[in-house]
């Protein structure tokens, strides 16, 4: 048997055995395989997960939506298994669950990574419209009683932003206002709490929009 069949049995057997522990080991064996360039055998581990996920089970329906959030993050990322439509029916399978906001805060962080796939993902005006308001929603939790999350939301939301501007010419300089504001408010959470590195990455995404709306830095 060679090494990715042998790799795709191993983990069909551990996800059926215990599903939580198989993804993180599954997430660590995706890194490897992206490190080595190895995007065959990368697309085939997740092809066999996407099968295999309809006959996993969970002890609890909180674990079942954490699952499938995690598996959501995965398919809404950049790398060579991103599939945006099969992250958003990840996404719905966990936010069925968590239907509204509590204090543990997984809703807003399931609204935040569905927006952001659709936005890293997204081809149209359409779709970069429907992340920013989707971004929108996770904000309504994340509010200024919780702004660390917020400035997270709100970074991604300036950079969605900007890429509207890009889908948008016709409405460009609007979007690109509208991402200044929200990079201009993350950079003040974030350097109010210290958080230098996030801060440096805030700070760069609004130069970048600001030279793209031709205003002063």
């Amino acid at each position: 048997m060679s090494g990715p069949a042998r790799l795709l049995e191993h983990f069909r057997a551990a996800f059926r055995e215990d599903p939580a522990a198989a993804l993180r080991h599954w997430f660590q064996a995706q890194d490897e395989l992206r490190a080595q360039s190895d995007a065959p055998t990368a697309r085939a581990l997740a092809e066999d997960f996407w099968a295999l996920l309809p006959e996993l089970s969970f002890e609890t329906p909180e674990a079942r939506a954490r699952f499938f959030h995690g598996a959501a993050v995965f398919f809404g990322s950049a790398g060579p298994a991103a599939d945006l439509p099969r992250a958003r029916s990840a996404f719905a399978a966990a936010l069925a669950h968590f239907a509204s906001h509590a204090e543990d805060g997984w809703r807003a962080r399931a609204l935040h990574n569905l927006a952001t796939a659709i936005a890293n993902l997204g081809t149209s005006v359409a779709e970069l419209e429907e992340a920013t308001a989707v971004f929108g929603e996770a904000l309504e939790w994340r509010t200024s009683e919780r702004e660390i999350a917020r400035a997270v939301t709100l970074h991604n939301r300036g950079r969605a932003w900007r890429r509207l501007a890009e889908l948008d010419a016709p409405r460009a300089a609007e979007h690109l206002a509208r991402s200044a504001a929200d990079l201009r408010e993350a950079v003040a959470i974030r350097e109010r709490n210290g958080l230098k590195q996030s801060l440096r990455a805030s700070r760069q995404e609004l130069s970048e929009t600001l030279s793209r709306l031709g205003g002063p830095e």
